[in-house]
């Protein structure tokens, strides 16, 4: 649909279709509406399109509106008699609207002019954010969007943006925040503490949006980061002890051990605690990551349709995406003397790259061993990510180079040049040397 064809599609509006009213149907249970089709759409849509509102009276005059616009808003969409609004949003997914041409855009607020009460104030939000759109300006979720498919980033990783960017918005009160100032920054940081969020936590969510904020900056979206600096003037949070080396000691045991109740070795947790990597590196390799004869392991990102048996029988077949946490986590390491002892005994599929442990996929972020290793604590009396916090320690008391650590675990430490990492080029002698600090 080209402009001007898209111009007189919004002049030209019919009436909308009739609802009738509540009723129930016999035989069944709840309340519903029918709406009747135009004749122009019967063939396709039926005589009337029925919809449930509620179970009870009160439910089904609770929902009737919200029902009987999505019924209006599908026999709309199919006569293109969406109102103006939601003509320009429609239009909107599938042709940048910011892009159109100043003097178009210019016509389109002419035909619809925005209604503002006595104080001067916008009455309808969704004709403010339309307004907004043809000023050229985008809200977060289409930033969102952008540097996700620009990025390639996990859900995980996606919905930590919505969550902390949706806070803003909410405390905004608009999904429009590329104007928002330093001083309107400095007081979402005040509300943030005074609505009891931990220092930590108020570090995580601006950490975030200073990140967004350079990334539009370099888009061009955005024109100053109004987040600079802020998180310097939070108190550092108290860092947790490591507990004590024999409480690890005690579980890499038990975690090697066969019983009754557990017919193989926790792999997984043996994985970490030899490597220092992540939960998900480590749940989400393939039976091809190991080698055991060249005693090597292999952290890359993957994706497959995988047929496997569920846990609790039947079998299931879903596309699994192994992400990492950046593209620059990919890497081969040695295998230490004591990962290679403790893991030589994995059942491997020889040349499958299926994932070792399918159950362990959570689909709605991209994750692995959520659940596997949420019983740490519990099993083995510490949590999951102390495993790798001990490698790193072991690493940093024993005077290795911060380089050599992030050949390693990929762990970078604050003031490390991007510039000599380029020119960063371990020996496999260096490699083994990090790997058997870990494993002590």
């Amino acid at each position: 649909m080209n402009y001007w064809d898209f111009i007189a599609i919004l002049v030209l509006h019919n009436g909308p279709a009739q609802v009738s009213s509540i009723h129930q149907r016999k035989g069944r249970t709840g309340y519903y509406i029918t709406v009747a089709t135009p004749k122009s759409l019967r063939a396709k849509l039926g005589n009337s399109i029925r919809k449930k509102v509620g179970n009870t009276h009160k439910e089904a005059l609770a929902n009737r509106s919200k029902v009987e616009a999505e019924i209006q808003r599908q026999i709309g969409k199919e006569l293109n008699q969406l109102s103006l609004v939601e003509e320009v949003q429609e239009n909107y997914r599938k042709n940048d609207l910011s892009e159109l041409p100043k003097d178009e855009k210019e016509i389109l607020k002419d035909i619809y002019q925005i209604d503002f009460d006595k104080e001067g104030k916008p009455t309808n939000p969704e004709e403010v954010a339309l307004w907004e759109e043809l000023d050229g300006k985008t809200t977060y979720h289409q930033w969102i969007n952008k540097r996700k498919m620009i990025e390639g980033v996990s859900k995980s990783t996606v919905n930590g943006w919505y969550t902390k960017l949706s806070k803003l918005a909410k405390w905004k009160g608009s999904d429009y925040l590329a104007e928002l100032t330093k001083s309107q920054a400095i007081k979402f940081k005040d509300y943030l503490i005074q609505k009891g969020y931990e220092p930590s936590s108020v570090k995580n969510i601006i950490g975030t949006l200073n990140a967004f904020w350079n990334w539009g900056i370099e888009n061009e979206i955005i024109e100053m980061n109004i987040w600079t600096g802020l998180k310097k003037r939070l108190p550092d949070p108290e860092k947790k002890a490591l507990p004590p080396k024999e409480i690890l000691d005690k579980a890499t045991v038990k975690a090697s051990t066969i019983t009754s109740l557990r017919k193989e070795k926790d792999y997984a947790f043996l994985i970490q605690r030899y490597t220092a990597c992540r939960k998900g590196a480590a749940n989400g390799l393939r039976h091809c990551d190991i080698d055991l004869n060249k005693k090597t392991i292999t952290f890359a990102a993957w994706e497959k349709v995988v047929n496997y048996e569920k846990k609790r029988g039947g079998k299931r077949r879903e596309k699994q995406i192994r992400r990492l946490k950046s593209q620059k986590d990919e890497r081969t390491i040695p295998m230490s003397n004591a990962l290679y002892e403790a893991i030589k005994d994995m059942p491997l599929i020889k040349g499958s790259d299926d994932p070792i442990w399918p159950n362990r996929y959570k689909s709605s972020d991209d994750s692995w061993g959520h659940h596997h290793c949420n019983e740490f604590k519990n099993k083995y009396g510490l949590p999951s990510h102390d495993l790798r916090r001990f490698g790193i320690t072991a690493l940093i008391n024993e005077g290795v180079s911060p380089y050599r650590i992030w050949d390693v675990v990929r762990h970078k430490i604050p003031g490390m040049s991007e510039v000599t990492m380029m020119y960063n080029r371990p020996t496999i002698e260096d490699l083994i040397e990090a790997m058997e600090i870990i494993a002590k």
